[in-house]
């Protein structure tokens, strides 16, 4: 029978809700069973948050055989954090009166470029690749590759010499790998630790950068970083790099223009405060952190428009270091011998013909240019390899050596970074890696006796363009090996 004072709806719901759900014959819904699980604890505590922040500990449970274990907790999540009180927000009304003076005083010269190419970095750990493109795009420097469609713009995945991408999204890097970056692009890299320096001569190297006459109508050639520790500033997290967009010498603050954007925006720091913020070591190197000068006009010292020394060809593996220091340390035993041969190269970097892949260890290929002028220089540049292989004593190499990193199983030259991009390779084999090895490993006055020897060709497209682009190649090679130690 209905129950009584139940209406028709109330009526149809009852009936619905006994179809759907288990009734027990008291009458009363119970809940759907749960499987059942063994007995478990979890452990007390937790990762950090990705900006640093500890998370809550988690209190140790138990599940028995009688009740089902209790569900993980929901993750913490963040939304922006309050700045400190040593920090000015730029959008306060306090932070626009100090750039209000900044501007009055010429303090503004470096601030409209780079507030231009501001962006939020893509990683919680990107402030130092984002930093670099933010200075490179504000440089307005032509990175020579695709970025999207037919249009060439820097983005973080082109900076791939001196640091493997992938490691850099969970590690960022060190204060020496930044400036090995920004070196790589072809930039002027003025790097000074903060134990080497004072707030003086920080202060001047601000106003360098950050000051100009108000009369000025030139564009900026140089931009300030810093890398510096958060603490010391009141904020969260610990290492950060940024770029300083101006100077009040008024108040003597400096702009930071953060890219954890989704955590503080841009905000004013007392310069002394913020040289302070350089001192404190690093614990990944033992070393501090400092500020970084990064420039670059375009022009070569004739005054002529130049291009990047940057690579055609090949992208580093930041994260096989200790392979490099252990090439290192073989090089200067070989040195010492006076055995610095392509056959020695290729020794070490074949484990003696057992493992024609290794140099992959070192670097992988670079995606295959858009430019028609880079196109024609990889395929000048492998004609030249080729030619210096057959005028080699290693002439004979094995086949497998020749193979382009195209034919090679998946995995065994690429990183997963530019795995989803196999198809566009570069293609080169590992014989021609070992040669651009060999070169890098030689005087630089042996490095150009031995690419500008008399060679017979069949392009004519080698010309002291492609050689000098090949030397650079080797250059490049070179200075990551010297530097693979420097932390």
């Amino acid at each position: 029978m209905p129950a009584r004072g139940l209406g028709p709806g109330a009526l149809i719901l009852v009936v619905i809700l006994r179809l759907v759900l288990p009734f027990s014959p008291s009458g009363f819904f119970r809940p759907l069973p749960t499987s059942r699980r063994p007995t478990r604890r979890r452990p007390r505590g937790g990762p950090p948050t990705s900006d640093g922040t500890p998370t809550a500990e988690i209190n140790a449970m138990t599940a028995t055989d009688d009740a089902p274990a209790s569900p993980p907790p929901f993750p913490r999540t963040f939304y922006r954090r309050q700045l400190p009180s040593t920090s000015v927000s730029f959008s306060s009304p306090e932070g626009r009166a100090v750039f209000a003076s900044a501007m009055a005083r010429g303090g503004a010269h470096a601030f409209f470029p780079l507030i231009e190419q501001l962006q939020t970095q893509p990683e919680p750990a990107y402030c130092g690749l984002t930093t670099l493109v933010i200075v490179l795009n504000a440089l307005a420097v032509d990175p020579r590759r695709s970025w999207k469609g037919p249009w060439r713009w820097y983005e973080e995945s082109m900076l791939n010499c001196c640091v493997d991408l992938e490691q850099a999204k969970s590690t960022g890097i060190t204060f020496s790998t930044f400036a090995c970056l920004a070196k790589c692009q072809g930039l002027d890299v003025e790097a000074v630790r903060g134990s080497n320096s004072s707030a003086d001569d920080f202060r001047r190297v601000v106003k360098r950068t950050c000051t100009s006459p108000l009369s000025a109508s030139t564009q900026p050639t140089s931009f300030l970083v810093v890398s510096y520790t958060r603490k010391v500033i009141g904020q969260t997290g610990s290492g950060h790099f940024s770029p300083i967009g101006a100077y009040d010498e008024a108040s003597d603050n400096v702009l930071v223009l953060d890219t954890a954007r989704f955590k503080y925006g841009p905000h004013w720091v007392p310069l002394e405060l913020m040289f302070e913020a350089l001192l404190p070591a690093d614990p990944d190197t033992g070393k501090s952190r400092g500020f970084i000068v990064l420039s670059y006009d375009g022009l070569d010292g004739a005054g002529n428009e130049t291009y990047l020394s940057i690579s055609v060809l090949f992208g580093s593996k930041k994260s096989k270091d200790f392979i490099r220091r252990e090439y290192k340390q073989y090089l200067q035993e070989e040195s010492a011998a006076g055995n610095t041969t392509l056959s020695s190269v290729a020794s070490f970097w074949t484990k003696n013909n057992t493992d024609n892949t290794r140099v992959w260890e070192l670097v992988q290929p670079q995606l295959q240019p858009v430019d028609s002028a880079d196109i024609r220089m990889v395929e000048a540049i492998r004609v030249l390899l080729k030619s210096l292989i057959e005028a080699n004593e290693y002439a004979n190499m094995p086949e497998e050596l020749m193979l382009t990193s195209s034919a090679l199983p998946e995995g065994e030259c690429c990183s997963s970074s530019t795995r989803n991009s196999s198809a566009r390779l570069l293609e080169i084999s590992p014989a021609e890696v070992l040669v651009v090895i060999w070169l890098a490993s030689l005087p630089m006055d042996k490095r150009r006796s031995v690419v500008y020897a008399d060679f017979s060709y069949d392009s004519k497209d080698v010309d002291d363009g492609t050689k000098v682009q090949l030397l650079s190649e080797a250059s490049l090679i070179s200075f990551a090996i010297e530097t693979c130690d420097v932390d």
